[in-house]
């Protein structure tokens, strides 16, 4: 089942350069098809940096052959009505994979097609529309590109500027010149008596009216470009505004090859399908998008979290980074997220900040902190091999290894938390438990933060993590394994899907482990109906549901690569892209009431593209993927 990225509301296709980023939606609140920018970010992405007005940017189009509009919300009523069909998608993709994204979509016998994209080193998000028709005959259209502001401050010409904050103001035009016109969109596009400015405190509808655009018969039109500038003052957003218009003509064609040159320096896979590659493309592609300027990993594609900098999300986006052998930006995504950390009274880190203050912004108590920040570290540096880093990081290094030997109790292993999983505890009826996950991932820093001690001459410190990693790793057997099945904790003996990594990312299990585990899970976390891996057992979530995520269903696949089984570990690996929206977004959540939770940042799903490719290179290389 394919479905398109935006049907679940908070799911949005995102494009950014690190800069500005924009969420780019094809479903409405109820569900109608539409092609809009959502909303767009500058500076800190976070909620309070959003620049447009809730109804975001879409377009209309009047073909002067047709009676029917290309309207996605039956705005414009003449005397003959709004009829016809509703608006049809027929594509959306990330051109090549990389950071222009393109969907074409027709009404009646107009066809719409806009590409997207965020300039390199530009504050500026420009949208190119060209339109054509489903029968390629000859025409004459008119675009009217609709764009709803939080107020308007000024008009220059045809540049119109809004004041967001007292450092976010936001300037935006049509190239070529169209005039603006502010108030009710219908009277606008229909040539009704209508405000051709006014100056607006308040939320207002700008509609461009484009002038008349040649259809010259199966060809598109020319294209007519939205462009939106930001920045910290009003003359800075104006500046950028120019800059982007005298290059507007080869901008795309410089963002294809800007990202082309980026997307070099990744690792290749040189046996992949052209569908597989696509995929290895754009799963590189977001991984860099989700970093801001200052190269923090952020959330990056629906509104509850938008601004949270998790410390294992932005983790595994850097270690992610490193393995795919972009290894200058996962220094940088390293360097920026553990810049957030600040200590528990216990001596472990907050797990989530907010990206504008840097402070703590959590809801559950999680005590795997300290064991990823030690995989993060490790894993960043063993592909650089800059010892620099381990110096850079060594109060942290310390400060998490002696938190872990500290924190484990009369049971031998680490005290109850929630897990891997922020939605289980108290908060929800659930009691913390002594989960597999979190002392696993312990255990496994300890190992990683021995091989850095070493790389650095403090050996002794060395042999102190290693003997710590062992008896949390007997603790798991004597208490979390069950005839060799590894449970989710001490005290239940029911099943977390977290526990699989620790056969492929993370391996420290012993084989005689595997085999029982694997067949635990199929046979209990499952989708009995619609496939796909359960996070774990008696899950309880916000929305209460129990459904297949995208990561620990890439999980068990690579588990099963592990035990070399490559049949079950591709059932599931394309399980998860045969659930990737038709652009080859994957969700985090399969679905969540019947719809998909779309990309919140590319951790754990599109990092499980590149991950299990990347293992299946490394265990397989001579045969190509499935």
């Amino acid at each position: 089942m394919n479905y398109f990225i935006g049907k679940n509301q908070d799911n949005h296709a995102p494009i950014s350069n690190g800069n500005v980023l924009a969420w780019l939606q094809q479903y409405d609140v109820k569900c109608r098809p539409v092609d809009k920018i959502s909303q767009l970010f500058f500076q800190n992405f976070d909620m309070s940096s959003s620049l447009l007005d809730n109804p975001g940017s879409y377009i209309l189009v009047k073909d002067h052959n047709e009676k029917v509009w290309y309207d996605p919300y039956g705005i414009v009523q003449e005397r003959l009505g709004q009829i016809g069909e509703i608006i049809s998608l027929n594509s959306t993709q990330y051109l090549n994979g990389y950071g222009i994204y393109e969907v074409v979509s027709h009404k009646g016998n107009t066809v719409v097609r806009t590409k997207s994209w965020a300039p390199p080193n530009r504050n500026s998000f420009i949208r190119s529309i060209e339109v054509k028709t489903l029968r390629n005959n000859p025409s004459e259209a008119s675009i009217y590109p609709v764009v709803y502001l939080q107020n308007i401050v000024q008009r220059i010409e045809n540049i119109f500027i809004s004041r967001i904050s007292g450092n976010q103001w936001l300037a935006t035009t049509v190239s070529p010149f169209a005039k603006g016109i502010t108030g009710n969109i219908a009277k606008a596009v229909t040539g009704g008596e209508v405000t051709i400015f006014e100056h607006s405190l308040q939320p207002v509808p700008l509609i461009f009216t484009i002038p008349v655009q040649t259809i010259p018969g199966p060809e598109y039109s020319r294209p007519v470009y939205q462009v939106f500038s930001a920045g910290t003052s009003k003359e800075e957003a104006l500046q950028e505004l120019e800059e982007t218009l005298v290059q507007i003509s080869q901008s795309e064609q410089h963002t294809l090859q800007v990202w082309q040159t980026w997307y070099n320096k990744s690792i290749g896979i040189d046996t992949l399908s052209p569908k597989l590659e696509y995929f290895w493309r754009l799963s590189n592609t977001l991984t860099k998008m989700s970093l801001q300027r200052d190269g923090t990993p952020t959330i990056i594609g629906f509104r509850p979290y938008q601004g949270n900098v998790w410390i294992r999300d932005s983790l595994w986006i850097a270690s992610t980074l490193a393995l795919a052998g972009h290894l200058e930006d996962a220094v940088r995504a390293l360097y920026a997220t553990l810049s957030y950390l600040i200590e528990r009274p216990d001596g472990n880190y907050y797990f989530a900040y907010n990206v504008v203050t840097r402070l703590p912004n959590e809801h559950a108590f999680e005590n795997d902190t300290t064991g990823l920040i030690l995989y993060g570290i490790w894993q960043v540096w063993a592909r650089v091999r800059n010892h620099r880093i381990i110096h850079d990081m060594w109060p942290i290094i310390s400060q998490s290894t002696k938190w872990i030997l500290k924190n484990r109790d009369s049971s031998g292993l680490i005290h109850p938390d929630a897990g891997i999983w922020e939605t289980f505890g108290p908060h929800l009826g659930e009691n913390f438990e002594h989960m597999t996950w979190t002392t696993a991932i312990s255990a496994f820093g300890l190992i990683r933060a021995a091989e850095m001690a070493e790389a650095i001459y403090e050996n002794e410190k060395a042999n102190q993590f290693r003997q710590g990693a062992n008896e949390l790793i007997r603790a798991i057997h004597k208490h979390n394994v069950h005839k060799g099945i590894v449970t989710r904790s001490l005290e239940s003996r029911l099943l977390d899907a977290s526990v699989t990594l620790f056969f492929s990312e993370f391996p420290i299990f012993p084989k005689e482990w595997l085999n029982p585990t694997l067949k635990a899970i199929q046979q209990r976390l499952e989708d009995p109906f619609i496939g796909g891996i359960w996070r774990h057992e008696s899950l309880t979530t916000e929305e209460g549901d129990l459904k297949p995520w995208t990561g620990p269903t890439f999980w068990l696949g690579e588990a099963f690569l592990i035990n070399h089984d490559i049949k079950q570990a591709w059932k599931y690996f394309n399980h998860n892209y045969n659930n990737s929206s038709f652009c080859g977004l994957m969700p985090e959540l399969l679905y969540s009431r019947g719809r998909p939770r779309g990309i919140g940042m590319p951790s754990y799903s599109q990092s499980g593209v590149i991950r299990s490719l990347l293992l299946y290179k490394n265990l397989y290389s001579s045969r190509g993927p499935s």
